[in-house]
């Protein structure tokens, strides 16, 4: 299960697998669907493209393939209401063979994966940080055991809870290009 943040736009991380192999899966076509299955829009599908809630599925964003087996959309912040869960899932065109289907909770709850508080700051060339760029935390330089994401705040700043070791920090904004994945230790 994932959460989301109220009223912000939220970028959903997963990994997406041929569910009949097992395989990652690396290239394609992958559509994401979210339905809102509590509150107001109660079974209704979210439509990036009409930029609101629709009666019939509708599609809220394309898929990108980030890093092996990892996808990321990012949703609109008018799909998210503080309380509501909500149901997301992906399709794909062709014979990908992708199953997944996940629960998104909004009221975002910060996972806290160990005690410490470590922080990660984005920047550019001339060390002026950048905004609302997605970060993610994972195990293994082939990014496929994802523990946390945030997405920077106007600083530049995210802020994961972490135990001492070494990790893998992923970077993503359109239009950025980041040397992924950087390595990190932490104390």
């Amino acid at each position: 299960m994932q959460n989301a943040k109220p009223g912000q736009a939220n970028t959903v991380a997963y990994d997406l697998v041929n569910k009949s192999t097992g395989s990652p899966i690396t290239a394609g076509t992958v559509t994401a669907y979210l339905l809102a299955m509590t509150g107001d829009n109660a079974g209704k599908w979210w439509d990036a493209a009409g930029g609101a809630f629709a009666d019939a599925e509708a599609s809220a964003g394309a898929m990108a393939n980030v890093a092996r087996s990892l996808w990321t959309v990012s949703i609109a912040a008018g799909a998210w209401t503080a309380g509501v869960a909500y149901q997301l899932y992906a399709h794909e065109s062709g014979s990908l063979n992708c199953v997944y289907t996940e629960q998104i909770v909004c009221g975002y709850i910060q996972p806290r994966i160990g005690t410490e508080a470590w922080t990660y700051d984005v920047t550019d060339g001339d060390s002026d940080p950048i905004a609302d760029v997605t970060v993610w935390i994972t195990t293994d330089s082939d990014g496929d055991n994802v523990l946390d994401q945030q997405v920077t705040n106007e600083s530049g700043r995210v802020t994961f809870y972490l135990n001492a070791g070494t990790y893998y920090v992923w970077r993503r904004k359109a239009g950025v290009s980041f040397s992924n994945p950087d390595t990190e230790v932490v104390t």
